[in-house]
C-alpha cells in the first residue's frame, strides 16, 4: 500500500497548528523545570532544543544547497530513511544536549525560529524542494515529518512539565497517518480493536524505535 501523501492546505494547517501548541507548552515550563527530566535521558531543556527542530530545519534546508541528489516522496519514507541509519537514537540525543546549550532563553528561541520557519512558507510554493542531507524533499511533504515531531514530543512535553494538553485535531491526524505508513501491517488489526473498544489487541510496535 502506498504511503499518504498530503495536501498542501492539510498540512500547512497542522503544522502551524502544531507549532501554536507546541510554542504555548513551551510558555507554561517554569523556570525549576528545565534542567528535571523530560524524555529519556533528557533535560525538559534537552527535549525544548530538540522539538525547536521542527522548525530549524525548515529554514535550513530551504536556505542550503542539495547534498543528495535521492528523491524523497513521502513523509513516511523520510522516516525509514532516517531511522535505518547506523544507531540515530544516539546521534540524535547527542546532538539535543549539544543544541540544548545554544540558546539561554529557549521560550523566545523557539518563537523566533518559529517565525523563521513561517517566513519560508510564505515565500516558498509547497511544491519547492528542501535540501536534505538524505535527499530532495518537497516542502509540503517535510513539514509532515515536522508535524510528527511536535505531535509525539508534545506529548512529551506535556508529560515531563505537567500539563496535560492533548495536539490539536489537524496535527494529530497528520501524525496518526505518517505513523500508520510506518506500522507493521500486524498491527493495524490491534489497532482496529483498540480503536472500537474489541478485546484481544496485542503489544504494538515502536515505528520509531
Amino acid at each position: 500500500m502506498a504511503d499518504r501523501t498530503f495536501h498542501a492546505d492539510e498540512v500547512t494547517t497542522a503544522y502551524r497548528d502544531a507549532a501554536h501548541w507546541w510554542r504555548s507548552l513551551v510558555g507554561g515550563i517554569d523556570d525549576h523545570q528545565w534542567d528535571r527530566h523530560g524524555l529519556g535521558d533528557w533535560t525538559v531543556r534537552q527535549l525544548v532544543a530538540h522539538g525547536a527542530r521542527a522548525f530549524r530545519t525548515v529554514v535550513e534546508y530551504a536556505d542550503g544547497e542539495a547534498k543528495d541528489p535521492t528523491r524523497i516522496a513521502t513523509a513516511a519514507e523520510y522516516l525509514r530513511i532516517v531511522l535505518a541509519e547506523q544507531t540515530p537514537h544516539l546521534h540524535i540525543a547527542e546532538r539535543a544536549r549539544r543544541e540544548a546549550t545554544t540558546e539561554a532563553d529557549w521560550v523566545e528561541a523557539n518563537d523566533r525560529l518559529w517565525a523563521e520557519a513561517e517566513a519560508v512558507i510564505e515565500r516558498l510554493e509547497p511544491w519547492a524542494d528542501l535540501h536534505l542531507f538524505v535527499g530532495e524533499m518537497a516542502l509540503d511533504q517535510y513539514l509532515a515529518t515536522r508535524v510528527v515531531e511536535l505531535v509525539v514530543h508534545g506529548l512529551d512535553l506535556s508529560a515531563a512539565i505537567g500539563i496535560p494538553s492533548s495536539p490539536p485535531p489537524t496535527a494529530a491526524r497528520v501524525a496518526l497517518d505518517v505513523l500508520l505508513d510506518l506500522a507493521p501491517q500486524d498491527d493495524l488489526a490491534s489497532l482496529l480493536r483498540l480503536l472500537t473498544g474489541r478485546p484481544g489487541s496485542l503489544p504494538l510496535t515502536n515505528v520509531l524505535d
